[in-house]
């Protein structure tokens, strides 16, 4: 087979006419053209993502649905007890438990007024997996009051205790409201796994909290539980109305667990410290 072509060369301006076709067949492909050009324009001009939040309050839970404030009540363990042989009433929402004296308490010393609990919210219960996403503080100078005594005369006063009624309306508003992305393109999360610590300004720790005394377990779990079941709540957003309900979860056998509303006067959103010690 001859594969080679031989040309004469004259005087005269010759050319050759060699026809190539240069169209591209872009059938079936024109989506994908589509979507690299606008990836590409993405990464030239670096869009603005929507991080813009807004607020969310607590979901009404009266008859009349007028009543939005949220109950928590914090309790601290009395170490006079050992954890084995300890009962409910072992857990008080009294901050003596917490080591401070009604002076403290009352005067707002640096080591107490630089005390908050702390909600961290997350995306899954399970630890592996967790992301934490927000935090809320709530301050030990909010919160309802209870009898003390102060001084050597052992004057009787009004001091704070751990117990917070937080609403629109009153002292107490730092807590109620969670302030969270006003919309779900960049972030579609609205349920949320919140689990609670104590800083402790005082001794300088954080203590975990738990929505269930240990005393509630038997003798051989109060150590090794279910972590996901008894150190959150749940909270759950709603972008139709722009409010939030809080949930425990009530395990069920090889079912979902139950969802228990929380945070009305008669269900209060209850923590207990965490005894990791015997």
């Amino acid at each position: 087979m001859n594969n080679y072509y031989k040309f004469r060369l004259n005087n005269k301006e010759q050319f050759i006419n060699i026809p190539i076709k240069i169209d591209f067949d872009n059938e079936g492909r024109q989506e994908g053209i589509e979507e690299f050009e606008r990836q590409t324009i993405e990464k030239i001009i670096n869009p603005i993502n929507d991080f813009e939040t807004t607020r969310f309050s607590h979901s009404p839970w009266d008859t009349n649905q007028d009543k939005t404030e949220i109950n928590y009540n914090f309790n601290f363990f009395d170490f006079n007890s050992p954890i084995l042989v300890a009962t409910q009433s072992n857990w008080l929402d009294d901050y003596q438990n917490a080591g401070f004296a009604d002076n403290e308490i009352y005067f707002f010393a640096n080591s107490f007024k630089g005390s908050f609990f702390k909600l961290d919210f997350y995306n899954t219960k399970n630890f592996q997996d967790q992301k934490a996403l927000l935090s809320i503080i709530i301050p030990t100078q909010q919160g309802l009051k209870e009898p003390g005594f102060i001084g050597v005369a052992q004057t009787p006063v009004e001091v704070k205790k751990p117990k917070f009624i937080l609403d629109f309306l009153g002292a107490d508003k730092e807590g109620f409201f969670i302030y969270w992305l006003k919309q779900q393109t960049f972030l579609a999360q609205n349920e949320f796994y919140v689990s609670c610590k104590f800083f402790n300004a005082k001794k300088g720790i954080f203590v975990r909290m738990m929505n269930e005394p240990q005393s509630s377990l038997n003798s051989l779990n109060k150590f090794n539980f279910d972590k996901g079941q008894y150190f959150f709540y749940k909270y759950v957003l709603d972008y139709n109305t722009y409010e939030y309900k809080v949930y425990k979860e009530i395990p069920v056998i090889n079912q979902p667990p139950t969802l228990f509303r929380v945070g009305d006067t008669t269900n209060p959103v209850v923590w207990y410290e965490y005894v990791n010690e015997q």
